[in-house]
């Protein structure tokens, strides 16, 4: 391949780094298009990757895991059907980007830090009332538009000096980012994103510290106290959603179990049960639905409830667990774990960029992890993309080809 090649190729990698988080937004299902773009420019130039490494052969596993566990299930209840395999493909197709991105030049792979900002202010310029006074976009739910905007605000103000130090346009930008992906998820009401705030902080102290000290795990937790009282003293949204949480629970104690977080309760009862009686192969991919009407007669759920839960569990880990049994749980634990483990090990590098690249990885797995204890945060092709091509570029700015102390002395400068 030429230099003009390679140069034209970096271009339009970088310009689809730095589209795909806004097209999250403003585009339903956009990101798969710049996901395929990024495929086809990866199988281009196959044969230019070194993809069999330790690290890349454990995450090439991990990615495969879910199509595999799927593939078991089916064959186990000879029900076979293509739709699960769309979504959880694009775990797996994000495999040969990741390849193709590590030999590329870092400052090609961090364009990504201009989409999140952008993404997470072209998403606030789209919000609108959708009901009881929440805000959301047209093209996404309630509870993946909170919690990505959540997190890629999050991961605005965290690259911060990532290639280098920043200019000040470009501090402004990752700032404004930052407030409004918080401002986001706050107007969405998407409450099970705000749990993952302490995580996120803990992250941050330790990749700032080298240690999360006892006297900071006191203060976190008074300080995001403190954060929330002004917010709910401040945000009708957030007094309102708050408000609810403590009245689901009074209901749930009088009786009424169809509230928000009483039918989650139920749901995860429910999936529990099912993986309990079908532990090793579950109940097939798209089975849980279909035990709805049975449980519902049993009584174990509310027919509110049976209806919600023909759509979803409400819990990444128990979805998958009551679908695919314990081949499912292992995979997704292994598509959350396996990635994060590489970014943890990230942190520990002697190279500032990778240490840094190594936290907005782990950021962005733990928020997913814990977007998925309320909700099935990866049941749509969209959302299985934005993690599967995220955790690729971050995972490829961790594992650099290009990275060595003397070009990070040279950056330093």
């Amino acid at each position: 391949m030429t230099g003009i090649d390679t140069k034209w190729k970096e271009s339009v990698v970088a310009f689809l780094l730095l589209a795909y988080p806004v097209l999250v937004f403003v585009v339903k299902g956009g990101i798969n298009g710049a996901f395929l773009l990024l495929i086809v420019l990866s199988a281009w130039s196959f044969r230019q990757m070194r993809i069999w490494d330790r690290e890349a052969a454990i995450y090439l596993l991990a990615m495969a895991s879910m199509p595999i566990a799927i593939f078991l299930s089916q064959s186990y209840h000879h029900h076979y059907s293509g739709h699960p395999y769309d979504a959880s493909s694009r775990f797996l197709l994000g495999v040969p980007v990741f390849a193709m991105l590590r030999n590329m030049r870092f400052s090609t792979v961090a364009s990504v830090q201009y989409g999140f900002p952008l993404a997470t202010i072209v998403g606030c310029m789209m919000v609108r009332q959708i009901d009881d006074g929440r805000y959301g976009i047209p093209t996404l739910d309630l509870i993946h538009f909170g919690d990505f905007a959540l997190v890629m605000g999050v991961l605005s103000v965290l690259s911060m000096d990532w290639v280098k130090r920043d200019s000040l346009p470009l501090r402004i930008l990752k700032v404004v980012g930052f407030i409004a992906g918080a401002y986001a998820s706050i107007v969405s009401g998407s409450r099970g994103g705000w749990v993952a705030l302490p995580v996120f902080l803990i992250i941050f102290i330790y990749f700032k510290y080298g240690k999360v000290s006892f006297k900071a795990l006191l203060a976190i937790p008074l300080v995001l106290i403190l954060a929330g009282f002004i917010a709910y003293g401040t945000s009708q949204t957030m007094h309102h959603r708050m408000s609810e949480l403590v009245g689901d629970m009074t209901s749930l104690e009088h009786g009424n179990r169809d509230t928000s977080t009483g039918i989650r309760l139920q749901l995860y009862r429910a999936a529990a049960r099912v993986f309990m009686d079908n532990p090793v192969f579950g109940v097939g991919p798209e089975g849980f639905a279909k035990e709805m009407d049975a449980m519902q007669r049993a009584g174990t759920v509310t027919p509110l409830a049976a209806d919600l839960g023909r759509g979803e569990v409400h819990n990444e880990l128990l979805s998958r667990a009551a679908g695919m049994g314990v081949f499912g749980l292992v995979a997704i634990l292994s598509v959350y774990l396996v990635p994060a483990r590489i970014f943890y090990r990230s942190m520990r590098s002697s190279i500032s960029r990778v240490r840094q690249s190594g936290m907005l990885g782990l950021v962005f797995v733990s928020g997913f992890m814990v977007f998925g204890l309320t909700a099935d945060t990866l049941n749509l092709t969209m959302s299985t993309a934005f993690y599967g091509l995220t955790v690729a570029v971050l995972l490829a700015a961790c594992l650099n080809a290009n990275h060595s102390e003397t070009s990070q002395r040279n950056q330093s400068v």
